[in-house]
């Protein structure tokens, strides 16, 4: 399989072979990827996988009817794909190669359900940062870390081509003589929310990016770009709590159902210095672009413990993945207990039927149901499986359901109409 999609990416008849896709499946019909999703009456839950339960190793695009119960693995189920980043946008998921080049690989599922290679293959460039925007438009962010240029381009997810770009002075941002490096891209009303830290990078140009230092811990960031335009306008800053979010992690910010603007941050120790803030969540009122000073939601003075991970659910309701103790284990490690966190109210419930676990890499791969109260979260447990758990906001309680076998890693959770 892996062979083959190395042929099609650098053969001669790539324009005409790749529609045909790289499906498991003989069926030579392609995805419909019609805009009115609504007529679309099936759906199927969609993973990125790697693994090799189907004796190759290989990361792979499987499918699933039903996340509350049974067994997946990539044996006769999906697509291979060589991308790393998972963007879904207009009923496809955008697979995109973390090289210089970026290239993206549209996705959507056939009319029996199977995946399949949706359209042509898009150059982008290497994007450490994405979010969507709209139903029709998602946008990609470079890595600002190295050399303080911060790029971003407009992805015309209908259309399938690259539709606007730009470039910021990443140092110029911050002014501090530091890079601002974002940490994730999230919509708010018409504009572009962009969480950042301040970084100063190696003095080689090829040292690991672990021998620069970073800036102050102890402030809150959020640039302010307009769209769609990608210009930058503006800093919204904080010094009640530390910086949002952590490089790749596309979590720590979200505009909920009334306009309010939350933002979280776990106030981390990395590389031995401690931020000398607590963690704690932070708003932004409906229209205003300042944080609301009258608001605070110490998590270290109401649940002892730091903010680890965050994922929207509804009605003000997050799922967040809590440091189970005082280690944290820098950005990306430690253990972790998950509960149901209620900005309005001010609350934490802790989520009876989800063991303590590993903090997952980067985010929390979820996906929500829609009904204001269930999202689905699938992690690695101890004995090294994934699960998908399927998880009641309003009871705080939790279902162990579908079992990806073979998986060593689940990078993302979703949903297909066909």
């Amino acid at each position: 399989m892996k062979t083959t999609f190395k042929i099609l990416l650098s053969g001669a008849l790539f324009s005409m072979l790749l529609l045909n896709g790289c499906s498991k499946s003989d069926d030579p019909a392609t995805p419909d990827t019609t805009e009115d999703t609504d007529s679309l009456k099936n759906s199927k839950y969609v993973f990125v996988y790697s693994g090799a339960a189907s004796g190759v190793a290989g990361t792979y695009i499987i499918t699933a009817d039903d996340v509350s119960q049974g067994t997946v693995s990539s044996t006769n189920n999906g697509v291979e794909t060589d991308a790393y980043s998972f963007i879904v946008q207009n009923n496809k998921v955008f697979a995109q190669a973390y090289t210089d080049q970026g290239p993206v690989t549209p996705f959507g599922m056939y009319a029996d359900g199977k995946m399949g290679i949706a359209g042509r293959v898009v150059t982008t460039f290497r994007t450490g940062v994405y979010g969507t925007m709209n139903n029709d438009t998602w946008i990609g962010g470079g890595d600002p870390r190295r050399d303080g240029v911060g790029t971003l381009f407009r992805f015309d997810a209908v259309n399938l081509l690259v539709a606007g770009r730009s470039t910021t002075d990443m140092k110029a941002i911050t002014q501090t003589g530091a890079n601002a490096v974002w940490t994730g891209l999230f919509q708010v009303d018409n504009k572009i929310y962009m969480p950042y830290f301040k970084y100063f990078p190696p003095v080689s140009a090829t040292a690991p990016f672990t021998q620069g230092r970073y800036g102050s811990l102890d402030s809150t960031w959020v640039a302010v770009f307009s769209y769609p335009e990608l210009k930058y306008e503006k800093t919204i800053s904080d010094d009640r709590t530390g910086y949002v979010g952590n490089w790749f992690s596309m979590q720590g910010l979200k505009q909920i159902e009334n306009g309010d603007v939350y933002t979280w941050s776990t106030a981390p120790e990395i590389n031995g210095i401690k931020s000398n803030k607590p963690s704690g969540i932070v708003r932004i009122k409906k229209g205003t672009e300042v944080f609301d000073k009258s608001y605070f939601f110490n998590m270290e003075e109401v649940a002892k413990v730091k903010i680890a991970r965050g994922a929207y659910i509804a009605n003000g309701k997050f799922l967040m993945a809590l440091y189970a103790g005082v280690t944290t284990g820098d950005i990306s490690g430690g253990r972790v207990k998950m509960a149901i966190v209620d900005v309005n109210n001010k609350t934490v419930n802790y989520i009876d039927g989800i063991p303590e676990h590993n903090q997952p890499t980067f985010k929390l791969n979820t996906y929500y149901e829609g009904d204001g109260k269930t999202i689905d979260y699938v992690f690695k447990d101890d004995s090294g499986q994934f699960y998908v758990y399927v998880i009641n906001a309003e009871t705080a309680t939790a279902k162990k359901g579908l079992h990806l076998e073979g998986a060593t890693d689940i990078t993302s959770i979703s949903k297909l109409k066909y």
